[in-house]
């Protein structure tokens, strides 16, 4: 309560008095209201208006007005019943506007928005924060989002600008779209043409309808690390031929994907061979009884000579070469086998056979096509005569068989196996 002036003179108390500044009527022109003394107040009134020349608060920070800047605090809750322009609008918090919101200029948002019911916009929007749209968002005009998220409906029928993360309830989008960067994790459907420049991750199902390009240049690469790959409703050829070309994976580059002619699938996957090498004056000597088979031993060891094939794949086929030098004690046949494990009689697969005379080199040959029907078959060289008698194999003696001096040549049994499909 302020003190009264009971009892008070004109000439203690007349400089407390308030009166305008130049002591006339208020006018339609603001004048300062002025103390008794002539000190003017930050308060200035006309019949028409009133002026606060400096700072302006109610009850001390309930509503606050900065004179240099303009800024005002409202401590409480604003409301507005009628239309609203606001050329630059910033919260900070919750904003409800119960009608419509009309904005001309820049609005600034630096916290989350949330619209439940349809947002519309006309101009040139952009928002650098969060965006949630839990409905209809209809945009037409150019619009970038920072960061939108979308679990409604969302129509662009212009231009939409994302620069940052983005999540999307259901996109459709009908005309021409260009994305730097898309990442997806429900469903979209592009009724247009979806045009992405920079990197796309989709971690949900994509399905396409339409003709679809990934990469324009040769430089490009699709990587797809799924466990399964399928590719449906291909037409089949009932009968390739050699001009035709299929895919495979290159195992020289990485695994990439390649194509290969089918011509050059007949060549041979795979071939092995092995010589078995005797000393050059003297050879292995085994008297053979005639009529049975003797399994090639190696020189200076006394286990019989075997090859153990693995092919690649059960079911392919194996050509099987064998060629042996050798030398008779008496005139007559000379025979040579390839046998499989077990190496009984029905276990022969191919014989070769060729007439010596007697201490001339011979050289006896043998094939045999084979189909594995395991994981591995282990192989024999056999040899056998017309009639009893001793057989030298890799016979050279000196002077030698093959037109050689010295002890450097060597004769060779040699055995060849080539895996093909």
């Amino acid at each position: 309560m302020g003190t009264p002036l009971t009892g008070s003179t004109v000439a203690s108390t007349y400089t407390g008095l308030l009166k305008t500044a130049d002591n006339a009527s208020v006018t339609s022109t603001l004048k300062s209201i002025s103390d008794g003394g002539g000190n003017d107040s930050a308060l200035q009134i006309s019949t028409t208006a009133v002026n606060v020349d400096g700072n302006f608060t109610v009850a001390t920070n309930k509503v606050t007005v900065d004179s240099a800047t303009g800024n005002t605090a409202v401590a409480g809750t604003l409301t507005v019943t009628g239309a609203t322009s606001l050329s630059s609008l910033s919260t900070s918090g919750n904003a409800t506007v119960g009608g419509n919101l009309g904005i001309t200029g820049t609005v600034t948002f630096s916290g989350g928005i949330t619209v439940p019911g349809t947002l519309s916009v006309t101009g040139a929007s952009t928002l650098t924060g969060a965006v949630g749209m839990g409905s209809t968002l209809n945009v037409s005009g150019l619009s970038t989002l920072a960061s939108a998220s979308i679990t409604g409906a969302a129509t662009v029928g212009t231009t939409l600008g994302v620069t940052g993360l983005s999540t999307l309830g259901s996109l459709t989008v009908t005309g021409a779209s260009t994305l730097d960067s898309l990442g997806v994790t429900n469903a979209a459907t592009v009724g247009g043409t979806l045009g992405v420049t920079g990197n796309t991750t989709l971690s949900g199902d994509l399905a396409v309808n339409g003709n679809t390009t990934i990469g324009n240049t040769s430089g490009d690469s699709l990587t797809v690390t799924a466990g399964t790959v399928a590719i449906n409703n291909l037409p089949s050829k009932t009968t390739p031929v050699d001009a035709d070309t299929v895919l495979l994976r290159d195992s020289a580059a990485s695994n990439a994907l390649k194509t290969a002619a089918v011509s050059t699938l007949s060549v041979v996957k795979f071939t092995y061979s092995e010589d078995i090498v005797k000393t050059s004056t003297a050879g292995q000597v085994s008297a053979i009884t005639s009529g049975t088979g003797t399994a090639i031993q190696q020189s200076g060891n006394t286990n019989d000579w075997t090859y153990t094939w693995t092919p690649k794949t059960v079911g392919n086929k194996a050509l099987i070469r064998i060629s042996i030098p050798a030398q008779l004690t008496n005139d007559g046949y000379l025979y040579a086998g390839i046998v499989k494990s077990p190496y009984a009689a029905a276990d022969v697969l191919g014989v070769g056979s060729c007439y010596g005379g007697n201490a001339s080199p011979v050289n006896v040959g043998a094939e045999a096509v084979f189909t594995s029907t395991a994981s591995s078959h282990t192989f024999k060289i056999w040899i056998t005569v017309g009639s009893s008698q001793n057989v030298t194999i890799a016979a050279n003696p000196n002077p030698s068989y093959f037109g050689q001096t010295g002890t450097t040549f060597q004769a060779k049994v040699h055995f060849e196996l080539i895996e093909y499909t």
